[in-house]
């Protein structure tokens, strides 16, 4: 049985970011499956004290978006922050909206 990657894994690099729409958090990509990202994402730690820990989580493909290309067209190039929304997406020159 031959495994197929994902249509959304197509561009996803280590070290992008991705936001996951289910649980409304962005991260840092650590490792790459067919059709699911490892990140890891910080959380605080009640043990008598207060610590923050990194916990690695598996997002599905499905649920993600990768913020670290251009929202429309995928390009990496010249890629800036849209500031209209509350999420960080990015958006090239060329696609921008004026």
């Amino acid at each position: 049985m031959k495994i197929r990657q994902h249509p959304r894994m197509h561009g996803i690099l280590i070290g992008d970011e991705v936001y996951c729409y289910p649980q409304h958090l962005y991260a840092r990509v650590v490792e790459t499956f067919p059709a699911a990202v490892c990140v890891k994402v910080a959380m605080l730690s009640i043990n008598g004290h207060l610590e923050l820990i990194t916990s690695p989580q598996l997002w599905r493909a499905d649920d993600i978006e990768n913020l670290s290309v251009c929202r429309y067209c995928g390009t990496r190039e010249n890629v800036r922050v849209d500031a209209t929304t509350g999420v960080p997406f990015r958006v090239c020159t060329s696609c921008k909206p004026t």
